[in-house]
């Protein structure tokens, strides 16, 4: 596909974004399961669940202007993912490695939140009303799982400094 008008660079980058999603989902899992605190483990899962809607978003998105998705990497989402497995590969201790997951998925959020609000304002800027419901939905999402990361990390922080 050429990329010649702000509408085939819009497409390009919500394309990447379901791509990026669809790694998140996979991220999600994996580290769910290898975290140590089962209230972290529950958050990761809740926004596993989170990522799937906002694929189905993006692609009713798609829908809506007449595109079809683009296939093709995330480099960002896949270079996290690596930094995540890397880091697990070093035996860390669980509550370390939990800490670490936080803060990966903190990284995460933070990319999909100016992703989406960089889509958001190209939804606009086109008029596509449909597709800035649907992204706005996305990055209220992203939001509220960042302010809720930072939270745990935080609180996990504490924890683990009291036992040092």
């Amino acid at each position: 596909m050429k990329l010649e008008t702000p509408r085939d660079l819009f497409v390009h980058e919500m394309s990447a974004m379901r791509t990026g999603e669809a790694v998140i989902a996979d991220m999600l899992d994996e580290m769910s399961g290898m975290v140590a605190d089962e209230n972290v483990a529950d958050m990761l899962r809740h926004h596993q669940q989170e990522t799937q809607q906002q694929i189905a978003n993006l692609e009713q998105c798609f829908w809506a202007i007449g595109a079809t998705p683009q296939r093709g990497p995330c480099a960002a989402i896949e270079a996290l993912r690596q930094e995540f497995r890397e880091f697990a590969g070093m035996n860390p201790s669980p509550q370390v490695l939990t800490m670490f997951a936080l803060g990966g998925a903190l990284k995460v959020e933070h990319y999909e939140i100016a992703a989406y609000r960089g889509l958001v304002g190209k939804a606009m800027l086109m008029g596509e009303t449909t597709c800035i419901q649907l992204l706005e939905t996305n990055l209220l999402q992203e939001e509220e799982t960042a302010g809720k990361l930072e939270r745990f990390t935080h609180e996990m922080g504490r924890r683990m400094l009291a036992t040092v």
